[in-house]
C-alpha cells in the first residue's frame, strides 16, 4: 500500500494586536481621569492601608504600588521616590491590572456608593450632601460656634461660597482634616 502525502501551504492572515496600545486607550480613560489616578497614587496619603482597606485593592497590589512609589528607603516624600508618570507605569506594577486601575478610579471618583475621603476624613454620600449644605447655608456664627470652627476657617468658608463639591470645600484655605471632621460632627446638630 502506498500513501500519497500532499502538503499545501496557505497564507493565513492573523490580525495583529496593537501591543503598543496604551493602558489609557485600552480602558477608554480621559486625560483627566488618568491625571486623577496618578495624583492619587503619587500622594503620600495613598498608604498601603488606604489602598488595601479603603480602596479595597488586593493586598499584594497595594503593597507593590506603594513600594514602587516610595523607592528603596520605603518612605514617601524622599529623594529616591519613583512617582508614577504614566498609567502604563502603574499597569506595569506586579499584581496591578485593568480592574485594579478601575477600582482606583472608582475610589478617586467617590466610590460606587458615592463615599469618599478628603483630608483623611471619610464621608458617605449623605454626609457629603449635609456638609456641603452646612458649608453653603450656615451662618458665620453657626460655623464658628455651632461647628466649633476657628473664626478664620469659618470666614474662609463663607467667602468661598458657593461651594459645589467636597474637593472645593477641602481646597478652601484653613480647611483641613480638623475642620472637615468638625463639619461632619456638626451634621447631627445642624437644624437645616
Amino acid at each position: 500500500m502506498s500513501w500519497l502525502i500532499l502538503a499545501c501551504t496557505t497564507d493565513v492572515q492573523v490580525a495583529a494586536t496593537d501591543e503598543a496600545q496604551s493602558t489609557q486607550a485600552r480602558l477608554g480613560l480621559t486625560n483627566d481621569e488618568v491625571a486623577d489616578i496618578l495624583d492619587f497614587l503619587n500622594d503620600c496619603e495613598a498608604s498601603f492601608d488606604v489602598l488595601d482597606t479603603s480602596v479595597g485593592l488586593d493586598s499584594d497590589a497595594a503593597e507593590n504600588l506603594v513600594e514602587h512609589r516610595d523607592g528603596g528607603d520605603a518612605k514617601c516624600g524622599t529623594r529616591d521616590d519613583d512617582a508614577y508618570d504614566t498609567l502604563d507605569e502603574v499597569d506595569a506594577v506586579t499584581q496591578v491590572g485593568d480592574q485594579t486601575i478601575l477600582d482606583i478610579l472608582d475610589y478617586v471618583n467617590g466610590g460606587a456608593d458615592g463615599a469618599g475621603e478628603w483630608e483623611g476624613v471619610s464621608f458617605t454620600a449623605a454626609q457629603q450632601a449635609a456638609v456641603l449644605e452646612i458649608a453653603n447655608g450656615a451662618t458665620l456664627a453657626e460655623l464658628d460656634k455651632g461647628a466649633d470652627l476657628p473664626s478664620d476657617t469659618a470666614e474662609n468658608i463663607v467667602d468661598a461660597r458657593p461651594i459645589d463639591t467636597m474637593d472645593a470645600l477641602a481646597s478652601v484655605p484653613e480647611v483641613g482634616e480638623s475642620a472637615l471632621q468638625k463639619l461632619k460632627d456638626y451634621i447631627a446638630a445642624w437644624p437645616g
